[in-house]
């Protein structure tokens, strides 16, 4: 589902960071994987640790023109950057433009397709699953699965059988 997410936002993503960061098409889109990568890590730590508020929130707060003050979104900004100049070599100056645009673009665009995807222009929990993905496909369905084997929970309980049916209540699985 990471695949796709980034297909679906990927165009967008590299435009601003061309344009905003003066770097070539071909390096922002080798630069995708590392940004996907960043999204991933930073919504698992939230959802895993119960913060699906923050993750909305995150997704609130763009259109609210709050994004680069919130937290989870400076955390996964931080996260691509380091990746940056680790795998790409770049300055931390570049990295900070490339990391900035790039992921601000990538929680617009992903923003637009949330609100347009439920029967109001509200981001809910529901809107949130029908683009991001509560299935087997999903970035949330793969984290529900990595904690519980299958939505439910695993059959052997504990801490991942556990974490999967809160993740499976919260999105209606």
């Amino acid at each position: 589902m990471l695949d796709k997410i980034m297909d679906m936002v990927g165009d967008q993503a590299i435009s601003a960071m061309t344009e905003k960061a003066g770097i070539s098409a071909d390096q922002a889109k080798s630069m995708l994987p590392l940004a996907g990568e960043s999204l991933q890590e930073g919504l698992l730590s939230k959802v895993t640790g119960g913060g699906l508020d923050d993750v909305l929130g995150m997704f609130k707060s763009f259109s609210g023109g709050g994004l680069e003050n919130n937290g989870l979104f400076g955390s996964i900004k931080g996260m691509f950057m380091q990746k940056i100049m680790t795998n790409m070599g770049l300055p931390e100056s570049v990295a900070g433009l490339v990391s900035g645009s790039g992921m601000s673009s990538i929680v617009g665009s992903l923003t637009d397709k949330i609100k347009g995807h439920g029967d109001t222009d509200d981001i809910d929990a529901a809107s949130l699953m029908g683009v991001l993905g509560g299935g087997d496909g999903g970035v949330l369905g793969a984290i529900t699965g990595m904690l519980g084997g299958n939505k439910g929970g695993d059959d052997k309980g504990g801490l991942g059988g556990a974490l999967g049916d809160i993740a499976g209540g919260l999105f209606g699985k």
